[in-house]
């Protein structure tokens, strides 16, 4: 085999665009997607983003368990052939510029008629105008063995020029890994497609260990060469979430601002708020990555 071909990564100046799509990714179950994705969705809330969701999970919707109640939240079959196609980027640019016909005045109409979640009513029954708000933000959550029907979707489309061009977008993987072998191979595999044409956060997951005992990926060749080339992929450490707190949260079907809200269990009160506290301080130096450039994120008490 050949040298593998180095790209530009995350920490080198890329194109700035007006919309961020966050893809939360990591191809072997249970290395922490859902808890990730959940705690991306409760920082963007919390920090009053205007965003929506794709959970592309059907067998395990936690996006949509935990947190349709509280945001836009839309399911994607990642592995039928074609769904991405309506379900993702059609969806997106509706997001973005939703067709004309949802946007104008419709007497006596009620909205939850149309295909869009974010169009709202006027109370007047006789003329309800529809106000649309623009999402500029997203966040789509990859299920487990899914990189292979995505990565044939962006081979077919052109998933990341097209989105890039047509919708003003850049695209971030954030990769979830624990301390695996496998783990690593599915980020360097991801890497290898993906390429240039989006930015990388790598998310350490510190219920599988120490900051220190990621060797695997820390001592793995491609990343100790970025390193000495000063070319880094980004880095972030998910805290590990006591277990007892977890589940409480698990078995009530509770977000993570409901768990905190809640008053049954002082103890799950007060793991949950500091968690996410230190998640949005472990999420800073790669904010711009996840769509919070111009969010404080330690400004909260």
């Amino acid at each position: 085999m050949g040298k593998r071909r180095m790209t530009d990564n995350t920490n080198n100046p890329t194109p700035t665009k007006s919309r961020r799509l966050v893809i939360v990714t990591g191809d072997k179950g249970g290395v922490g997607k859902s808890t990730f994705s959940r705690a991306m969705i409760q920082t963007y809330l919390d920090n009053n983003q205007n965003f929506a969701a794709f959970d592309a999970d059907m067998s395990n919707p936690q996006i949509k368990r935990f947190y349709e109640e509280e945001c836009t939240v839309m399911p994607l079959d990642i592995f039928r052939r074609g769904e991405a196609d309506i379900s993702l980027l059609d969806e997106l640019k509706n997001l973005i510029d939703p067709p004309e016909k949802d946007t104008i005045k419709s007497p006596n109409k009620n909205v939850s008629e149309s295909s869009n979640p974010d169009l709202t009513n006027s109370p007047d029954k006789d003329a309800q105008p529809v106000a649309f708000v623009s999402k500029s933000l997203f966040l789509l959550e990859l299920p487990p063995q899914s990189i292979q029907f995505f990565r044939s979707f962006e081979e077919e489309m052109g998933f990341f020029k097209m989105v890039g061009k047509k919708l003003d977008m850049r695209v971030t993987m954030a990769t979830v890994i624990n301390r695996t072998k496998d783990s690593v191979n599915q980020f360097i595999h991801l890497r290898d497609f993906c390429g240039d044409k989006v930015d990388y956060v790598v998310v350490k997951n510190l219920f599988f260990g120490e900051k220190d005992r990621f060797e695997r990926y820390d001592n793995y060749p491609l990343v100790k060469e970025l390193q000495n080339l000063n070319k880094s992929i980004p880095e972030i450490y998910m805290p590990d979430l006591i277990a007892h707190a977890y589940d409480y949260l698990d078995e009530n079907n509770l977000s993570f601002s409901k768990g905190i809200e809640q008053s049954q269990k002082l103890s799950v009160q007060g793991r949950v708020e500091k968690w996410m506290e230190n998640f949005k301080k472990s999420i800073e130096p790669a904010k711009h990555l996840l769509g919070l450039a111009d969010v404080n994120l330690q400004s909260e008490s």
